[in-house]
């Protein structure tokens, strides 16, 4: 991974996006075989979200929702499946949100970037595109045919398959397997920390770890110094790295480096043992990134 290919990456997405911004819901969905397709007239934005799903509406825009749009398939036997196509400005986006409703022991398919079936759903993450299909009828049947359709939907997608680059740098000894996530805004309950990628480990006890980019050291620092001057003198020691040593009154003791462009660390809610070799891996991976 390498600081070019970010650049493309997020070049590849932004032509990706003025493309599916110009398509209708019909253009989006494939045609499969055995089904009818209905698609809805209705294109759900930011300003009338709140009419489908009143009460996860502000989470969704948290991450930069552009658009929903839906589909219905209907067989032969009277089985009915509904796509949902949310679309978000940015892969990071759309896997922030993917990252807020899966759990780490749900079904998980090798299904666009990552997939996970249960009773009645089938859900997945495409590039842009967070991809829900369901059904409200039960049986094997049913659920094969949600299983096709979303093979169908991914291939016509035509999205990236890759997770976030950002989440290859967090170490491997202890990593809690599908517990990623990215948090858009206000990252351990502060409005100014934005845009943290967190994995969950258990090695030695259970903590988190973080990784963001800051787009600068300088304002890393800035951040650095707007969070610690709000936490008693007390609280704020400097480790043998020359990082700092938090003692955070609403998130427990956290450990916190930063690297160029980058602002880490590890947290975990009750008293644990430094972390500070695990963060100087990570620190020699953020370092690595050109």
């Amino acid at each position: 991974m390498n600081r070019r290919s970010l650049i493309a990456a997020t070049i590849l997405a932004t032509l990706v996006a003025c493309s599916a911004s110009a398509q209708t819901p019909r253009a989006l969905l494939p045609d499969v075989p055995g089904w009818k397709l209905t698609t809805e007239e209705t294109v759900y934005k930011p300003d009338n979200l709140w009419d489908l799903i009143d009460g996860a509406a502000d989470l969704y825009l948290e991450y930069n929702f552009i658009d929903l749009r839906l589909g219905r398939y209907q067989n032969s036997d009277d089985v009915e499946v509904k796509v949902e196509l949310y679309r978000h400005a940015s892969q990071a986006d759309a896997f922030g949100i993917y990252s807020q409703e899966r759990y780490p022991d749900y079904h998980f398919l090798d299904l666009g970037v990552q997939g996970y079936r249960e009773k009645g759903v089938v859900n997945f993450l495409a590039g842009q595109y967070y991809v829900k299909i369901s059904s409200i009828q039960a049986g094997d049947k049913v659920q094969e045919g949600l299983l096709a359709i979303a093979k169908l939907v991914e291939l016509h997608l035509r999205q990236s398959k890759a997770f976030p680059a950002l989440l290859a740098v967090f170490p491997e000894a202890g990593r809690q397997a599908n517990t990623e996530q990215y948090i858009a805004k206000s990252f351990l309950g502060y409005s100014f920390l934005n845009g943290a990628y967190v994995v969950t480990y258990d090695n030695n006890g259970p903590f988190k770890s973080f990784v963001m980019d800051c787009e600068s050291g300088v304002q890393v620092q800035k951040l650095v110094s707007t969070y610690v001057a709000g936490i008693p003198k007390k609280g704020v020691s400097s480790m043998a790295s020359g990082w700092l040593k938090v003692d955070d009154p609403h998130n427990g003791t956290i450990e916190l480096g930063w690297q160029d462009r980058y602002l880490f660390g590890a947290y975990a809610e009750e008293k644990a043992s430094s972390r500070g070799i695990f963060l100087q891996e990570l620190a020699g991976k953020l370092a690595a990134i050109r």
